[in-house]
Order: structure tokens, then C-alpha cells, then sequence
């Protein structure tokens, strides 16, 4: 990751891609966490990304945690358009607090453990199980377009991703469970 970070300060794109790659789903779900809408999470980490390429003869090539540093980054650009939509006095007064680094650190490093969890349980699905929750859960696709897509009849659809939603339930926490529910 450190090695990417590096290289995307030289201006090397495929490093930059990468980078996007290996941390998206991470940085999506803590925004999740910070924004509650997926519209403005999606939004504010494609101008994170923006702005990162933009930035990235300035970007400091010596950081311990470009995760944590991008994280940071995320969440300031959350707010940021958090209150820009924001017009009347009660959301206002409603502004989410500053947390200390610390405590920012710590859900980062959380929502990244929680991360590997799901990987680690999506990892005991069937090939089929796996590819139809990356359609419907990570690509947001609707039962019928998955359907559609896989040449399947919508009814399958919704048995295989039932079944896997079941078999993960074994192996994972109630939150993450919550996570792919909300995501329906």
C-alpha cells in the first residue's frame, strides 16, 4: 500500500488504480458510517480521488498510514458535503462532532478488521453464492438484473442469494449481517 502511495506522489497511474482498488469497498463503508447516504459516500470518495490525483505532486510521500491518511480525507470531504446540503438551523446545530485522531484511528482500523471478516466468511461461499452477493450487495444490480444478466430466472436468483445470506449468517457478527442488509 505504502509502495502505491509513493509511486502515486511520482504521478504513476497504475499505481493510482490500484490503490482505488485495494482501498474503495474500505473507505465506502466508513463513509457509511460517517454519511448514512450512499449517494454523498460514493460522490465524496470519487472526489477524494479527484483530488488526490489532482494533488498528488504536493501529497507528502512520507506517511506511516496512507489508509488512515485517505480515511481522514474521506471524512473531511463528507462533512463538507454534508454541509453543503445542509440549510436550516437545526441541521446545523446537529453537525457531527470532531473526534480526536485516536478515536478516528481506532474505527478505521475496526471497520477494516470487520472488512476482513466478510471477506474471510464470503470466502466459504459456493463460486455462484459469492459472484451473485458481489452483484446484488457491492454492484448494487436488483434481483431481476442479476437475473437477466446470468440468464437465470429471478426466482434462483433470490434462493442462491438466500442461501448464502443464510450460510453467512453462521459466520458472521449481527452488525455485519445488518451491513448486508442494508445494502438490499
Amino acid at each position: 500500500m505504502k509502495t502505491h502511495w509513493v509511486n502515486i506522489t511520482k504521478g504513476d497511474k497504475k499505481s493510482f488504480f490500484v490503490f482505488y482498488d485495494a482501498i474503495y469497498r474500505s473507505l465506502f463503508q466508513y463513509g457509511m458510517v460517517i454519511g448514512k447516504d450512499r449517494e454523498i459516500v460514493k460522490e465524496s470518495i470519487h472526489i477524494l480521488f479527484y483530488e488526490l490525483w489532482e494533488k498528488h505532486e504536493r501529497l507528502p510521500q512520507e506517511i506511516k498510514d496512507p489508509k488512515f491518511y485517505v480515511f481522514v480525507w474521506l471524512k473531511r470531504i463528507i462533512y463538507r458535503q454534508l454541509k453543503s446540503q445542509q440549510s436550516s438551523l437545526e441541521s446545523i446545530l446537529n453537525e457531527p462532532f470532531e473526534e480526536s485522531v485516536e478515536d478516528q484511528k481506532i474505527k478505521v482500523e475496526e471497520i477494516i478488521e470487520k472488512e476482513q471478516l466478510l471477506h474471510a466468511a464470503l470466502a466459504k461461499l459456493t463460486k455462484k453464492q459469492r459472484h451473485y452477493i458481489d452483484l446484488k450487495f457491492f454492484q448494487n444490480k436488483s434481483y431481476e438484473e442479476i437475473a437477466t444478466e446470468e440468464n437465470a430466472a429471478v426466482r434462483t436468483v433470490y434462493n442462491v442469494i438466500y442461501e448464502a445470506i443464510k450460510s453467512l449468517k453462521g459466520n458472521l457478527t449481527p452488525f455485519l449481517i445488518f451491513i448486508l442488509n442494508y445494502y438490499k
